[in-house]
C-alpha cells in the first residue's frame, strides 16, 4: 500500500501528520532500540539507527565502524520489489470516489422511482396539482430518507477505512515494505524447492526410459538356434482361419455394397461431403484442396457409427500421415468419438477447421523461413489466435503495410441461415495498404499449393502496380510512357518514361524493401532516387521522374556540346518565367550556348519540357536577363522519331540554327523595308549529307529582283524578276556566314557574261550557259544579307557593263571577279578596277605604271565625281567608259613623262612634273628656267595634245621662278625653242608658241622638247635675283607649281615613286652619273647648290 521509489527504497516514514507534544516531541511512531542488535553494531534487516548529520552519529558515545570480516558474515540483503509492482494509493482513491458517485446515482434513481401516493381528490382540474407538488405520503418519505442514510453510512465507513489505511500506511510504510520483501523472498524460496522436487521427479522418470536392461544372452542364443525356448510357456492361442482370395473378394464386395446402400439410402451427407467413392471395403470422401477421408461401416443403415481408417491431405506442403503413427492414433481416437456422437457433419467441421488452422501454421512457418532467408529485415510476422499478420516493407518510411490471414466464419450480417445450410468457415485475407484496408483488391491465392512467398509477391505486385499507376497519372500525357504491370511478379512491374530520343528512365520498386529504383544508374538518377524515397516526396514521384528526364537530356547535351567546343552561358539573372513567356512553353530545364563564331547577342538555346527538348535561337537583351526574340528551330523527324543526341545531330542543329538565324534577321530587315519575300523549305546542301539527311532542313528565300537592283530608265533589265537566296553556314574562320544567291540572266546579258566567264573563271561566282548564275555572299554573323546581295548585284552589273565596255574598246581581260577586274590596255600596261568597297569604284595601278601619277583623278572619273579642275571633254557614256577612253588618250603622254623622269633617277626638279588634271600637266625646269603646260584639246572630231610655253602667259599663271621681276629667259634657250617650234616630227608639229601632237605622237614631241631644253643647260646653275612676286599662281584649273616644289606624281596624286626619291637637291646629279637626254650623254658640268625659297 505504501508508495516506494524507483529503486525500491522505502518512503520516508516521518511526516507532518504525526502527533507531537506541546514542546514539539513526537508522541507516536517512536520505537525503542532493538535488543537483537549489538551495542554499537550495525542494525540488521533494516533496523533504524540513530540519525547522523554529515556522516557523524548523533548518539552520545562513539560507535565503532564494522570491519570487513563482520560485513562478510552478515546475511545477504533481501531483494526489494520495484515501484512498478505496487499500486498507488491515488488509484484506490479514484476508484472509491467513482464507486461512491455510482452509488449516489443509483440511490437517487431509486428515490425517483418510488411512487408518490397522492389522494384522488388531491388533484385539481386541468391536471394541475397543488403548490409545491402537494402532500407526499409519509411512508415514501421515510423510505427515501432511509435510502439516503444507508448510502451515507456505507460510504462514510468506506472513507473512514480509507483514511485509517492511509494514516497507517504513512506510519508503517517501512515495516510493511520489509514484510512484503520478506514474503516475496519466502515465496521464491518455496518455489525453488518445489522446482527442485519436480526436476528430480522428472529426471527419475526420464532415466527409466533411458535405462537399458541387462541382455539375456542364454535365451537369445537358444531362440536364434532352435527357434524356441523350453522355459517359455505355450499360451494355446488358436490361429485364425486363413481367408482365401475368393472369400476376401466376396467380403469386400459385400462391404462395398453395404457402404453404397448406406451412403445412398440412409445417410444424410453434409453438403461438402457429397463427393465420395466406395472401393476396397471403405468409403472415401473427397473435399477439394483439403483432404480425402477413408471411413468404414459394417452395417447398411445408420445404426452403427462410422470408423476412421485413413486421412490424406490434398494440399502441399502437407505431412504424410503414416499408418500406425502416434498422430494417426490420436486422430483416430478423436474422429471415432466425433463420429460416434455427432456423425459425418461434425466430423467434416472438425477436419475442415483442423485443415484451415494447419494451413495458417504452414504459412507462418514459411514466413519465418523467409525472414531467415532473403527477406531479412523487411518482414514482421505476428501470429494471433488462428490467424497471421505479416507486415512487409517495415523499413519503408510512412504508414505501415500488412496482410492479415485468418479464418472467416462467413456468417451473413442479417443472421439468416441459407437454404444450403450453415455457413462454412474459410481462409480470408485482408490487405492494408499504408494503414488503410483495400476493399476492392482482387487477391487470388492458391490454397492448394501453399506458398507464403508467392502470396507476398502477389500482394506486393499489386501494391507496386498501384504506386506506378499513381506516378503514371502524375506524368504529363505528352511524354512517352510505357507501363508494364504483373499480378504475380513484382520485379516485372515497371514504368518506362522517355523524353526525347533514347532518353528514357525506368521506375520500379524493389520487392523486398519497397524502395523506388530508377534505371539506368547515374549520378542524376541516384540523387533523384534518394529524393523520391523520402516519405514527404512519394506523392511527387511524377514530378521527380519528369525532372530527372529533363536533367538527363540537359546533361547529355552538355557533354556533346562540350566536345563540339560550345560555350555555355550562365545567366543567373534570367528567370524561368521570362523564358516561358518568350517561348510559350512550360520549360523544365534550359541551357544557353554560344557555338564558335556566334556573337554575344545571339544564343543557341535548348529548352526541355514534357514533350522533350526543343532548340531555339534567342536574342538576349542588353541586361542579360530578358529574351528579346526567340525563334524555334524546326528539326526533321524521320519516321516520326526525334533524332538521337550525338555530335552529328548537334552539328546539324548548329548549322540549321545558323540558317534560321540568317533567315530571321534577313526577313526582319525586309519587313522593315516593306519588301515582299517568300520562304520555301527544302533540304540544305551540307557537306555531310548522309549524316544529316532527315535532320537538317534548309530554307530558300525568294526575293524580287526589282527590290535588289536599281534599274536605270535608259537601260533594259538584265535579270529575271525573281532571285533565290540560301544559307550555307559559317565560313572556316567561324566569323562570317556564307550565302548563295541564285538568279537567271536575260539572254543578252547572259551572252556577254558567257564571254567574260570563258575568259576569266570566277572564284565566288558561277555561271551556266543557260543564264543561271550563283553568287557566294559573306555576311557578318547576325547581320542581314540583303545589303550584301544588293552590293554584289551592283558589282555584277558593273562587271557586266565594264566587260562590255572592254570588249568594245578591245581591251584584254586578264582576271575578273565580282570584286575587281584586271585588264590590259597596252602591251605592257595593266589596270585593276575594284568594286567591293562601298558604292565607289577604286582604281589600282602598279608602281611602275605611268597612270599611277593620276590614279586618284581616274578614280573620280570612274565614279563620275565632279572636280574643280579643268577636265577635257572626252566622249563616252558612263564613268567606266570614260575611264577606258582616258587610259587610251593619256597612255602615250604619261608613258613619256615617266620615261623623262627615269632618265635621271633622283632628279625631281629638272624637270618637275605636275598633274593638275587628267588632261592638264606642267613641266617646270630650273636649269634653264622655263615651264610648259601640256593640255588635251578637242579638235574637230578628235582630241590632240598641245604643249604651251608659259613665257607668253600672264605672270600670275607662271611658276614661281618665272614670276620674279628680274626674270629673263636665256637667249640661247629662246633661240633653241623658236627653232623647235618650227620643226615637226612623227605625228607632231610645232606652232608659234608650242607644239601640237595627236594622242600617239605626244611622246615624241615631249622627248624632243626635253632634249632641246637640256641642251641649254647652264653649268653651275642659273643665278636669279630676290623674288618679290607673291607666291601662287599657276595654270588655269590647277595649282601653280614651280621648280622649288617636289617632283611628285601630280597635284592630286601620290608622292614620287620609290625610284625617284632620295636624289640630290637642286637638280644635282649623284657622283658618277651622266645626264642623258634621249639616250645621249648630257654635257657634264660642275653644279652649285642653289637655295630656293
Amino acid at each position: 500500500m505504501a508508495s516506494r521509489g524507483a529503486e525500491g527504497a522505502p518512503a520516508q516514514r516521518e511526516g507532518e501528520s504525526k502527533k507531537r507534544t506541546f514542546d514539539g516531541k513526537l508522541v507516536n511512531g517512536e520505537r525503542p532500540p532493538r535488543m537483537d542488535t549489538p551495542t554499537g553494531g550495525p542494525s540488521v534487516n533494516g533496523a533504524v539507527s540513530a540519525p547522523s548529520v554529515h556522516g557523524v552519529a548523533m548518539s552520545g558515545s562513539a560507535v565503532p565502524m564494522p570491519t570487513a570480516d563482520q560485513m562478510a558474515q552478515l546475511p545477504p540483503e533481501l531483494e526489494q520489489l520495484s515501484s512498478e509492482h505496487y499500486h498507488p494509493l491515488g488509484k484506490m482513491l479514484l476508484r472509491i470516489g467513482q464507486e461512491c458517485y455510482n452509488d449516489l446515482t443509483e440511490v437517487l434513481q431509486k428515490m425517483a422511482d418510488l411512487p408518490s401516493n397522492l389522494q384522488a381528490k388531491g388533484g385539481m382540474t386541468n391536471g394541475y396539482s397543488m403548490t409545491n407538488g402537494g402532500q407526499e405520503n409519509p411512508e415514501i418519505s421515510k423510505q427515501k430518507k432511509l435510502l439516503l442514510l444507508q448510502f451515507a453510512q456505507v460510504n462514510r465507513a468506506k472513507f473512514i477505512k480509507l483514511q485509517v489505511l492511509a494514516e497507517w500506511g504513512k506510519r508503517s510504510s517501512v515495516d510493511i515494505a520489509k514484510c512484503i520483501d520478506l514474503f516475496n523472498w519466502e515465496k521464491e524460496q518455496s518455489g525453488a524447492m518445489d522446482s527442485v522436487d519436480d526436476t528430480i521427479h522428472w529426471l527419475k522418470m526420464w532415466s527409466a526410459h533411458a535405462r537399458q536392461s541387462n541382455p539375456d544372452i542364454r535365451t537369445a542364443l537358444e531362440i536364434l538356434s532352435t527357434k524356441k525356448a523350453d522355459w517359455i510357456p505355450n499360451l494355446g492361442y488358436i490361429p485364425p482361419e486363413t481367408i482365401s482370395s475368393e472369400k476376401a473378394l466376396k467380403l469386400l464386395r459385400y462391404m462395398n455394397t453395404s457402404l453404397s446402400i448406406r451412403l445412398t439410402v440412409h445417410e444424410d451427407l453434409p453438403r461438402q461431403m457429397q463427393r465420395w467413392r466406395v472401393e476396397s471395403g471403405r468409403a472415401t470422401f473427397i473435399v477439394d484442396d483439403e483432404f480425402e477421408l477413408d471411413l468404414l461401416s459394417f452395417v447398411e443403415d445408420t445404426s452403427e457409427q462410422w470408423h476412421f481408417i485413413d486421412l490424406r491431405l490434398l494440399f502441399s506442403p502437407a505431412p504424410n500421415i503414416a499408418i500406425g503413427s502416434r498422430f494417426q492414433f490420436e486422430l483416430k481416437m478423436q474422429l471415432d468419438g466425433i463420429l460416434r456422437e455427432n456423425g459425418l457433419g461434425m466430423c467434416y467441421d472438425y477436419l475442415h477447421n483442423f485443415i484451415l488452422t494447419h494451413k495458417i501454421n504452414v504459412l507462418r512457418s514459411q514466413a519465418y523461413q523467409l525472414i531467415r532467408a532473403g527477406w531479412t529485415g523487411s518482414l514482421k510476422v505476428e501470429p494471433v489466435h488462428r490467424g497471421l499478420v505479416i507486415q512487409y516493407w517495415i523499413d519503408k518510411p510512412g504508414k505501415k503495410n500488412w496482410i492479415e490471414i485468418g479464418i472467416a466464419s462467413n456468417k451473413p450480417k442479417n443472421g439468416k441461415v441459407s437454404w444450403r445450410g450453415p455457413p462454412v468457415p474459410s481462409l480470408a485475407v485482408r490487405w492494408f495498404r499504408q494503414g488503410a484496408e483495400v476493399k476492392d483488391a482482387c487477391l487470388k491465392f492458391d490454397w492448394k499449393k501453399i506458398c507464403m512467398e508467392r502470396m507476398l509477391k502477389h500482394v506486393i505486385a499489386q501494391h507496386i502496380s498501384y504506386l506506378l499507376r499513381t506516378t503514371e497519372h502524375n506524368l504529363n500525357p505528352s511524354m512517352t510512357i510505357k507501363a508494364t504491370y504483373s499480378e504475380t511478379e513484382p520485379s516485372e512491374c515497371m514504368l518506362e518514361a522517355s523524353m526525347g530520343h533514347n532518353n528514357k528512365t525506368t521506375l520500379s520498386v524493389e520487392t523486398v524493401t519497397g524502395r523506388y529504383i530508377l534505371q539506368p544508374i547515374s549520378s542524376l538518377s541516384s540523387s533523384a532516387e534518394h529524393v523520391i524515397n523520402r516519405p514527404q516526396e512519394v506523392s511527387n514521384s511524377g514530378t521527380i521522374v519528369t525532372q530527372l528526364l529533363a536533367r538527363s537530356v540537359i546533361s547529355h547535351i552538355q557533354r556533346i556540346a562540350q566536345q563540339l567546343g560550345w560555350t555555355q552561358i550562365v545567366r543567373q539573372t534570367m528567370r524561368l518565367d521570362a523564358i516561358n513567356a518568350a517561348v510559350g512553353l512550360d520549360v523544365l530545364q534550359y541551357v544557353l550556348y554560344q557555338p564558335r563564331g556566334w556573337t554575344t547577342t545571339w544564343t543557341l538555346a535548348v529548352f526541355v519540357d514534357t514533350s522533350g527538348e526543343s532548340w531555339w535561337i534567342c536574342e538576349i537583351g542588353s541586361n542579360g536577363s530578358t529574351v528579346e526574340t526567340a525563334c524555334r528551330i524546326l528539326i526533321e523527324k524521320p519516321e516520326g522519331h526525334t533524332p538521337p543526341i550525338n555530335r552529328t545531330t548537334l552539328s546539324g542543329i548548329c548549322r540549321i540554327a545558323i540558317h534560321t538565324l540568317a533567315y530571321h534577321v534577313t526577313t526582319r530587315e525586309l519587313e522593315k523595308r516593306n519588301k515582299a519575300y517568300s520562304l520555301g523549305d527544302e533540304f540544305a546542301q551540307c557537306r555531310h549529307h548522309s549524316a544529316s539527311r532527315g535532320v537538317v532542313r534548309g530554307w530558300v528565300l525568294h526575293l524580287k529582283t526589282a527590290d535588289l537592283v536599281a534599274s536605270k530608265p535608259d537601260e533594259p533589265p538584265w535579270l529575271e524578276p525573281g532571285m533565290r537566296v540560301m544559307c550555307q553556314g559559317l565560313r572556316s574562320d567561324s566569323r562570317n556566314i556564307w550565302h548563295i544567291a541564285s538568279g537567271i540572266m536575260l539572254p543578252d546579258a547572259a551572252a556577254d557574261m558567257k564571254k567574260l566567264m570563258s575568259a576569266s573563271p570566277q572564284k565566288y561566282f558561277s555561271f551556266s550557259e543557260e543564264g543561271n548564275f550563283h553568287i557566294l555572299l559573306c555576311t557578318p554573323f547576325g547581320k542581314e544579307v540583303v545589303t550584301e546581295l544588293k552590293a554584289r548585284l551592283r558589282d555584277l552589273d558593273r562587271l557586266r557593263s565594264f566587260a562590255k565596255i572592254l570588249q568594245t574598246r578591245k581591251m584584254l581581260i586578264k582576271s575578273s571577279s565580282l570584286q575587281q577586274v584586271t585588264f590590259k590596255y597596252s602591251q605592257h600596261l595593266t589596270a585593276t578596277v575594284k568594286f567591293d568597297e562601298g558604292d565607289d569604284v577604286k582604281v589600282r595601278f602598279s608602281n611602275s605604271n605611268p597612270h599611277k601619277r593620276i590614279e586618284s583623278l581616274l578614280a573620280d572619273t570612274v565614279n563620275e565625281k565632279p572636280t574643280t579642275t579643268e577636265q577635257p571633254s572626252l566622249e563616252g557614256g558612263p564613268g567606266l567608259d570614260r575611264f577606258c577612253t582616258t587610259l587610251l588618250v593619256t597612255r602615250s603622254a604619261l608613258a613619256e613623262l615617266d620615261a623623262i623622269e627615269s632618265l635621271q633617277p633622283g632628279n625631281y626638279r629638272n624637270p618637275a612634273i605636275h598633274a593638275h588634271a587628267i588632261g592638264v600637266y606642267r613641266l617646270v625646269y630650273n636649269n634653264p628656267i622655263c615651264s610648259f603646260d601640256i593640255r588635251l584639246r578637242p579638235k574637230e572630231d578628235h582630241v590632240c595634245w598641245v604643249v604651251e610655253d608659259n613665257e607668253g602667259k600672264a605672270i600670275e599663271l607662271r611658276p614661281k621662278d618665272e614670276r620674279t621681276p628680274s626674270y629673263k629667259r636665256q637667249e640661247n634657250l629662246k633661240a633653241t625653242l623658236q627653232k623647235l617650234y618650227t620643226e615637226s616630227g612623227e605625228r607632231w608639229y610645232g606652232v608659234r608658241t608650242g607644239l601640237v601632237a595627236d594622242i600617239d605622237g605626244i611622246g615624241g614631241a615631249l622627248r624632243r622638247l626635253h632634249e632641246t631644253i637640256l641642251s641649254c643647260y647652264v653649268e653651275g646653275g642659273v643665278q636669279q635675283g630676290p623674288t618679290n612676286a607673291p607666291d601662287g599662281g599657276g595654270v588655269p584649273g590647277g595649282g601653280g607649281g614651280g621648280p622649288g616644289q617636289p617632283n611628285n606624281r601630280g597635284g592630286h596624286g601620290p608622292g614620287p615613286r620609290p625610284n625617284g626619291g632620295g636624289g640630290a637637291p637642286n637638280g644635282k646629279l649623284p657622283p658618277g652619273k651622266i645626264n642623258t637626254v634621249g639616250g645621249k650623254p648630257a654635257v657634264g658640268v660642275k653644279r652649285e647648290v642653289i637655295t630656293i625659297d
